[in-house]
């Protein structure tokens, strides 16, 4: 019976020297015929040795192949979201007044932008009080001085001998007073005075002198507030309307005015204001394009080469493992259909009611597949920047929709909303929903047959149908039988990045479950092989016993015959 011991390699049992083939009988070499005998048995070996070494080789492949490909879904989920494909830029008029930088969830369009006044922070000089030298001692009494900082009391204490250096480093070193007011001193060329700052521009970022008695000749009017703490004040696109009403900031840094925008203030403007513009950047988007057919042709490159596609079939001499496999086959297909087909949830576009998308695509933004056999680029993608410019111009933001939908729905009935979907639940793609009213009440709803739940005047989409999560409201409940069409759109980017996480999957993934196929297929092999040695060790065994009982019986009557020789000699000598 042929054994079978996964992962184990087989050790000869023949023991060395059990036998002793000496080839005296007729001259004949037993252990070359031996050897000779077995090597002829042993082509079934060979040929379970080459089909191991090619499912590993095989194996190695898939595994290649499988961290590719999810490799590759990582990176298409980078950017498989509009705010995530698109890219703006944006311009401003003006000498510098306002600059502009652009963050997540900017959008097109154009404002104009008048600012009133810069925020500020509130300044105190020592204007009453001058002193020659910063080593000049002001403060004669061991005493305190209180400051009042965004209606915080900050005391510090002072000693007898403290100079006006000493002040304004205590100040800059006391932690009540850091982020809120910082000392230094400040110069006309023959005095020096004693100037504090607060650390925030706003209007409640004020400084107060609560008690300064502590500093010798100090009087009410020894510190003029040089410059008061105040908002910025601006308006965007004539907003407030009132003149004198202003939308106020405590920092010249405003990021909360006009979605993914942050203003920087860095002057007042006329009446006019200034005007910014954000745009499109089509440049950026034919680089994420590029990026991504760059990324796709080399995961195509690679399912084509690892199953031969390019091997020259006349060449004998190619030693290079391929897989000769339909599930390759069917990997390539389900990619190339992906990248050829309409978008799912796209209608074409019909020019004469306007209705439907204007690039459903790839080959609708001049991105094609190079169908010349024994080119250098066969099977790939390839880009026809005339095209691509062309549709970007046309409408950037429906060529980014083909690339990076995600969810977006419709429904082409006036009495139905989409309220939401749910990212990654809800499946993209068109779908029928009907559904009955009677007295009022929605009585019964379906989604591609499939029922739907009903809450009131909302229908949503339950787990037994590719739409789950799809939620509805019918604003008309006139009693009758309706019908619509729902579509929820999702970009070529998503669709490849859901369908490279599809054929990987662990558990039900196309590349996984034939790379297991091999992995079975080498255990099986590695069995064989070890059964194969096993019978080929007892086979040799039985030769060597075989030719030493031969070799044994022939030396006998070589000798006999020797001594029979031996004797006739004798017989005739006498």
């Amino acid at each position: 019976m042929a054994m079978s011991i996964s992962g184990s390699s087989y050790s000869s049992s023949t023991t060395s020297g059990g036998f002793t083939i000496n080839g005296l009988g007729d001259g004949t070499d037993w252990t070359d015929l031996i050897e000779a005998c077995v090597e002829a048995e042993s082509y079934d070996l060979e040929q379970y040795e080459a089909d191991l070494e090619e499912a590993e080789t095989i194996c190695d492949l898939l595994e290649a192949l499988d961290e590719e490909l999810v490799d590759l879904a990582g990176t298409l989920q980078g950017y498989d979201e509009m705010d995530e494909f698109l890219s703006y830029s944006v311009s401003t008029t003006g000498e510098g007044e306002v600059a502009a930088s652009l963050e997540d969830g900017a959008e097109e369009g154009n404002y104009n932008l008048v600012v009133n006044q810069l925020a500020k922070k509130d300044i105190w000089i020592s204007e009453g009080l001058s002193y020659s030298s910063t080593d000049d001692e002001i403060i004669s009494a061991n005493s305190s001085i209180t400051l009042t900082y965004a209606g915080e009391d900050i005391k510090l204490d002072v000693t007898a001998g403290t100079t006006l250096q000493d002040l304004v480093d205590q100040i800059n070193s006391d932690p009540d007073c850091d982020d809120k007011i910082s000392a230094s001193v400040i110069s006309d060329g023959s005095n020096y005075y004693l100037k504090l700052t607060g650390e925030d521009t706003g209007a409640d970022n004020s400084i107060v002198l609560t008690d300064m008695a502590a500093i010798d000749g100090y009087a009410a009017g020894s510190f003029s507030n040089t410059q008061a703490a105040q908002n910025a004040q601006l308006k965007v696109d004539g907003f407030p309307s009132d003149a004198n009403t202003w939308i106020e900031r405590s920092s010249n840094s405003v990021d909360d005015v006009i979605d993914g925008m942050t203003l920087t203030l860095n002057a007042t403007t006329d009446s006019d204001g200034v005007n910014i513009g954000v745009s499109y950047d089509t440049d950026s988007m034919v680089e994420t394009i590029e990026e991504f057919v760059s990324q796709v042709n080399q995961v195509l490159y690679d399912l084509l080469d690892v199953t031969g596609a390019f091997a020259d079939v006349d060449d004998e001499d190619d030693e290079n493992v391929y897989i000769k496999n339909a599930t390759m086959d069917l990997v390539y297909s389900s990619v190339k259909s992906a990248l050829t087909s309409a978008g799912l949830g796209f209608l074409y576009y019909d020019s004469d009611t306007g209705e439907g998308d204007l690039f459903t695509s790839l080959s609708s933004v001049g991105i094609t597949t190079d169908s010349t056999e024994g080119s250098s680029t066969y099977g790939q993608l390839e880009i026809d920047y005339d095209e691509l410019e062309e549709a970007l111009a046309e409408d950037p933001e429906a060529v980014a929709l083909l690339f990076a939908a995600s969810g977006e729905a419709k429904t082409d009935s006036s009495d139905m909303r989409v309220i939401s979907t749910i990212s990654g639940l809800t499946g993209a793609g068109e779908f029928d929903v009907e559904y009955t009213i009677s007295g009022g009440t929605i009585t019964s709803a379906t989604i591609d047959g499939v029922d739907m739940y009903i809450d009131g005047n909302t229908l949503l989409a339950g787990s037994d149908s590719d739409a789950n999560g799809l939620y509805l409201e019918i604003s008309d409940l006139t009693d009758g039988s309706y019908s619509s069409t729902v579509t929820i759109k999702q970009g070529k980017i998503g669709q490849l990045a859901d369908l490279c996480s599809s054929l990987t999957d662990v558990s039900t993934g196309s590349i996984p479950l034939l790379a297991a196929s091999y992995e079975d297929l080498t255990t099986k092999l590695e069995n064989e092989i070890y059964n194969e040695e096993a019978r080929l060790d007892s086979y040799q065994t039985s030769l060597e016993r075989k030719y030493s009982a031969l070799d044994t019986m022939l030396s006998y009557y070589s000798n006999l015959e020797t001594q029979l020789e031996t004797t006739t000699a004798s017989l005739s000598t006498d």
